[in-house]
């Protein structure tokens, strides 16, 4: 319903919390509560000492719950998306942005979203583009190895996007055990037994490449060597759709580093 309007003011305290979503959503809970617009929010795994002052808000599920049926009942359903897509995206100041879209959100309604003129809306749905997108390439950059029935995949990404990716292949591997590791944020999505799992990891050593892992990874390579025309080959064209991020967990592309 538009027209629900928060009244914040501008503060110097920042707020740091757990880093995650119940969490965030506490802060948004207790900056509308508190009138307090605050100079930034932070995890606090990523804060770093200053002069202002620093608020530490403890995550509060029945605020988070009361929160997200907020944004979904005044604002929208895609705003709810939005707010859970934002907080898997790199950008450190994401939480900031994320609570000025949805003041400005929760005074405007639904039209929110749409409103791509308006700054606040516009820098949230960019980040949410650039971690949108890069899903989307991982979706098809991913290299699966065998590791005696358990199949083993390494991404690198900046966007926390393994929540994102679960779905897809779990749908397309139902009666496989498989794992991605994203060495980025320590992190492993697990699916085993039909049972999915994402959980935090420290490191994750896999077992030597079997002879017949390799036979199959050499047939690959012959395969994207052959399919390719040399007469054509253009590096930059090359790397505008395949970034050279990638690369270095792409089988067939190692070598070329």
């Amino acid at each position: 319903m538009p027209g629900y309007k928060i009244v914040v003011y501008p503060t110097d305290v920042i707020y740091i919390y757990d880093g995650g979503i119940a969490g965030f959503l506490t802060c948004v809970h207790e900056s509308f509560y508190a009138k307090e617009l605050p100079l930034n929010i932070v995890s606090d795994a990523n804060y770093e000492p200053s002069l202002y002052k620093h608020k530490f808000v403890a995550a509060d599920e029945a605020k988070a719950k009361t929160v997200r049926e907020s944004i979904a009942r005044n604002i929208s359903k895609r705003a709810l998306d939005l707010t859970d897509h934002l907080l898997l995206c790199h950008h450190e100041k994401k939480e900031l942005a994320l609570l000025k879209f949805l003041i400005t959100a929760f005074r405007v309604g639904p039209k929110a979203t749409s409103m791509l003129g308006d700054k606040e809306v516009s820098d949230v749905l960019a980040m949410e583009r650039h971690m949108l997108g890069e899903r989307h390439l991982l979706l098809g950059f991913i290299r699966f190895k065998d590791y005696g029935g358990m199949l083993g995949a390494v991404i690198s990404p900046k966007n926390f996007v393994l929540p994102l990716l679960a779905e897809h292949f779990v749908c397309r591997f139902p009666n496989e055990n498989f794992m991605i590791y994203d060495k980025t944020h320590n992190a492993a999505l697990i699916y085993q037994d039909r049972k999915l799992e994402i959980t935090a990891v420290e490191d994750i050593k896999f077992a030597d490449e079997s002879e017949e892992e390799l036979h199959y990874q050499n047939l690959w390579k012959s395969f994207y060597k052959t399919i390719g025309i040399k007469e054509r080959l253009n590096p930059k064209c090359r790397m505008s759709h395949m970034p050279k991020r990638y690369w270095i967990n792409m089988v067939e592309m190692k070598e070329f580093l």
